[in-house]
């Protein structure tokens, strides 16, 4: 049985007939109950879910960084990983149905207008891999030393990621980051972000390019 709420003209909760009443972030809801498909679905239907799956099956396993990355876009409307998902869907979605792929110098991990760092860079030499970038401040977006910086790398032959254990912070300039050994060999894709320390403004992402996992 559903519940009214605020009157009869306000939303409710609850199922009602053949619909379901919620609400997400104080914006109300009615869907039809969920009926079994039986009739095969379409092309065009198979077509957007493999883009779903292609695009998803990237984004899911860096929800942590999602969070954060995309935390202050479309807050009253959308999750951070609907509106991450909707922008690499555009960006970086590549190639025809059903042999889709990623432009991965083309995803975006963050979105936002705070201060990068400027001049990033990525090496990796016996296994450390090193990520540096500039430290000027920047008091027209208000950047401090301790804002954090996000770092993230994939391997695509084993399709893992890895990050600094801590997030290191604007005035440090640089981190070592020890890669395990199945992670060597091969090449990798490392992107990079800046966030206040609370988290309330972001910077677009940089993706610094492939680099070689020696």
């Amino acid at each position: 049985m559903g519940t009214i709420r605020n009157g009869a003209n306000g939303g409710f909760k609850g199922k009602a007939g053949s619909v379901i009443g919620s609400s997400w972030k104080s914006i109300d809801y009615i869907k039809g109950l969920y009926k079994k498909r039986t009739k095969p679905a379409t092309e065009e239907q198979l077509m957007q879910q493999a883009k779903f799956r292609t695009v998803m099956r990237f984004l899911l396993p860096i929800t942590a960084f999602i969070r954060i990355g995309f935390g202050q876009k479309r807050v009253d409307s959308m999750t951070p990983m609907n509106t991450a998902f909707r922008e690499n869907l555009v960006l970086a979605l590549m190639g025809d149905y059903p042999d889709y792929s990623l432009d991965y110098s083309k995803i975006r991990i963050s979105d936002g207008f705070f201060a990068g760092g400027g001049s990033e860079s990525v090496t990796v030499d016996a296994g450390v891999m090193t990520v540096s970038w500039d430290t000027t401040q920047n008091t027209l977006y208000d950047t401090n030393n301790d804002d954090r910086v996000y770092i993230l790398l994939y391997q695509p032959e084993i399709d893992q990621f890895l990050s600094a254990p801590t997030p290191p912070l604007r005035g440090d300039g640089s981190v070592d980051i020890t890669l395990p050994n199945h992670f060597l060999g091969g090449e990798g894709h490392v992107w990079t972000f800046f966030a206040d320390r609370q988290g309330r403004k972001v910077s677009r992402s940089t993706y610094l390019g492939t680099v070689n996992l020696a």
